[in-house]
């Protein structure tokens, strides 16, 4: 909930910071300290904004982007200078892949030094520049100017692509005073007023003189107005709802007209293809959700996109409606009832073509499947989240075989396709008090590039249970390089023991062995973990038994 305050009369720069933060609701920063960044977690402090720490910046900055998908708040960062910010830049690109509202804030080389090598600790030439070079950034020498820069960025969180953002302050200016009046939040216009009507009219017609609409949705409409919204269109049209993995559950997965994630199977793109229109929400249309080009989609595409630069990315939109999708689809959604009438159209597919996109999407992965299913039984669908890696257990496991029944349930690094982001995507989730039970879910490779991150789950005592799938290295780049006729280098090594590794960390753990598919150990193992009320591990060998 967004607050005002009284004018004050002298301020620091650090304390700006912090007080327009706590304006903006902010109630916890992901911060790692260091000698640069000091005065901030002072002001910080004095604010009541709760700092979480981890133990690695990237870390930081996937628990702070699963933050804001699941809370559907902007989560904020704080690092030091050089390289605590440089190892935050995986996180960042990959909540910039994926729309993330996610403010980075640093301290930077005092005047004079910025742009080169002036020996100062943590040095890096030109800071800022790197940074411009992937997010909207600024360089603030003063309270006003830090002010000014937050406000700039909310405003854009509210009526543009929610991208991440990065705000540097000289560390010799954190200290800084100056007369200083933050005054009350701005009003930002949200469009409200646009797409035009009629354009929402022409969109809507379209829709319901086809005889075979589809609807894609995208994390754009990943949020509660818009995924209403493509239920309402597709009950009233009997469209199939295709998501990408950013979108899981946009359309509860268990509703008789979820496609679920499937743009990468043959029989959802050719369903793409012979459709006379598909409505697509919020989404790039990138090859990394096709696992190729994006299909041809002719000239029956209305696009709902709050970025006139994406509209006509990878297919050109003859519909285009620019605007947030929240405000946008409730105004389509309506002109399609106008137009249909009340009640629910039958599937406007034949049962063979549903058919067709389920039985391709079980030739990935198939293995995985009886696992997941036990963690469907186990949790509560509306009050659990799932985080993966860019691992074969989660794009063929969970993204197919766990049914997310809300959006922004499934966190996976999507588009960037990082490793290393279950584990602290998991705390980031579970500290948003919106879901019960949190569960990480990754293979060994992934698991490795972030387990110091289980050193965070135990000291905040955090109830998040890792499951880590060992296979003996990177499958799926194994597979690759096997497919290619190159013979396998780097991709097979001797995995921990995990067991021994999470006891090493005071979690508690147990070991399955999947010999034939062993689900019942699984589910026992899983059954005692939920069971607790702290981090837990369960590490399941499927060794020369997952293979695709």
């Amino acid at each position: 909930m967004l607050r005002s305050e009284s004018p004050v009369d002298t301020v620091t720069l650090a304390d700006a910071i912090a007080r327009r933060l706590t304006q903006y609701g902010v109630e916890h920063v992901f911060g790692i300290p260091g000698t640069h960044n000091l005065e901030l977690f002072r002001s910080l402090g004095t604010a009541g904004i709760e700092v979480i720490s981890a133990h690695h910046e990237q870390g930081l900055g996937y628990a702070a982007d699963a933050y804001s998908r699941v809370s559907s708040r902007p989560a904020v960062v704080v690092t030091t200078t050089g390289p605590g910010i440089t190892n935050l830049i995986t996180a960042l690109a990959t909540s910039l892949a994926a729309s993330v509202p996610v403010l980075a804030i640093a301290p930077g080389i005092p005047e004079g030094g910025a742009d080169g090598r002036a020996g100062w600790l943590h040095d890096l030439p030109s800071q800022l520049g790197l940074m411009s070079r992937l997010v909207r950034s600024r360089r603030a020498q003063s309270g006003a100017a830090a002010v000014s820069f937050i406000d700039e960025v909310a405003r854009s969180w509210q009526t543009e692509r929610p991208l991440p953002a990065y705000l540097e302050v000289p560390f010799d200016r954190f200290t800084a005073e100056e007369e200083l009046i933050l005054g009350e939040l701005p009003a930002f216009d949200t469009g409200s007023g646009w797409p035009a009507q009629a354009e929402i009219n022409r969109a809507a017609q379209r829709l319901v003189e086809a005889e075979r609409p589809v609807i894609v949705a995208g994390r754009g409409g990943a949020n509660p107005e818009a995924a209403g919204s493509v239920r309402q269109i597709a009950e009233a049209l009997g469209a199939p709802v295709v998501t990408t993995a950013n979108a899981k559950g946009v359309l509860d997965e268990t509703h008789p007209l979820s496609l679920g994630v499937s743009l990468r199977v043959n029989a959802a793109k050719q369903m793409l293809e012979r459709s006379d229109a598909v409505l697509v929400v919020g989404s790039d249309l990138g090859s990394s959700e096709f696992w190729g080009p994006c299909p041809a989609l002719g000239e029956t595409m209305i696009r709902v996109d709050v970025d006139a630069q994406m509209m006509h990315a990878n297919a050109r939109a003859p519909f285009p409606l620019l605007g947030r999708s929240e405000l946008v689809m409730p105004r389509l959604a309506a002109a399609v009832a106008e137009r249909r009438g009340a009640g629910s159209a039958s599937n406007a597919w034949d049962a063979a073509d549903l058919e067709a996109v389920a039985a391709d999407l079980a030739a990935y992965g198939d293995g995985y499947r009886r696992f997941h299913e036990h963690v469907q039984d186990l949790t509560d669908p509306l009050d659990v989240a799932i985080a993966g890696d860019s691992s074969q257990v989660t794009y063929f496991g969970t993204a197919t075989y766990w049914k997310a029944q809300r959006p922004n349930r499934f966190l996976y690094p999507a588009g960037y396709g990082t490793l290393g982001y279950a584990i602290p995507a998991a705390i980031g989730a579970v500290l948003t008090g919106e879901v019960d039970r949190v569960v990480a879910i990754t293979g060994e490779g992934g698991m490795l590039f972030s387990v110091q991150e289980l050193a965070t789950a135990a000291e905040l005592g955090l109830p998040v249970v890792t499951i880590v799938f060992t296979n003996g290295g990177y499958q799926e780049i194994r597979d690759g390089m096997d497919s290619a006729g190159i013979a396998p280098v780097g991709v097979s090594f001797t995995a921990p023991d995990f067991v021994s590794l999470a006891r090493g960390f005071r979690i508690e753990a147990r070991s399955v062995v999947a010999d034939g598919m062993n689900e019942i150990g699984f589910r026992e193992a899983l059954e005692w973990a939920l069971a607790k009320n702290e981090p837990t591990l369960i590490e399941v060998d499927v060794t020369g038994t997952m293979r695709r």
